[in-house]
């Protein structure tokens, strides 16, 4: 899973709603995790994000449910996140191309 060079893609409301550097973060979250070639990597990952302004601080969850893992990221809270309303997006590998979404999008 997700082990492939090319055929990454975002949908319209992942370009729209995430900032691009956070889009290729994730990218590189879920591209650690395959080059690790764990033969448990699920075709879905899911990506949460949670914004906390009193501590200035971008809470990423990295996780898939079959088997369950789960990672925890805290960066700094640049100006870019600040808005960030997204909460949410996966990231499919259907065998062919690899695809990061919204939720709302599958």
């Amino acid at each position: 899973m997700f082990d492939r060079q090319d055929g990454y893609y975002v949908t319209k409301g992942v370009q729209e709603a995430v900032p691009y550097q956070l889009q290729y973060f994730c990218w590189q979250l879920i591209l650690q995790r395959a080059k690790k070639k764990d033969p448990t990597m699920d075709y879905l990952q899911i990506i949460g994000f949670d914004v906390d302004t009193e501590h200035e601080q971008l809470t990423i969850v990295h996780r898939q449910e079959k088997p369950e893992v789960k990672q925890i990221y805290h960066l700094h809270l640049f100006e870019e996140y600040r808005s960030l309303s997204v909460k949410k997006i996966w990231a499919i590998d259907d065998g062919q191309a690899q695809t990061m979404l919204l939720p709302e999008e599958y």
